[in-house]
């Protein structure tokens, strides 16, 4: 599989959990970047069909482990 099909299935995959749930105080730089993570905006502040790279190191390793999850379906 393409990479940026799986990286676009599985950010689909994370926005349809019910909830990530993460400790402020014990992992606060994953919690401010799935906090702050979402989709990009066009320059007429659309909301495009486009993750933003960037300051999302906490949010990849999690699609990463979870990919076989997200593959299977």
């Amino acid at each position: 599989m393409h990479l940026q099909v799986e990286s676009g299935l599985s950010y689909e995959w994370l926005a349809g959990l019910r909830e990530i749930c993460f400790n402020p105080e014990w992992a606060p730089l994953a919690y401010e970047e799935f906090r702050l993570k979402e989709y990009g905006r066009d320059r007429g502040g659309t909301w495009v069909d486009e993750i933003p790279d960037g300051n999302d190191h906490s949010v990849n390793a999690v699609r990463y482990a979870m990919m076989g999850d997200v593959l299977r379906g």
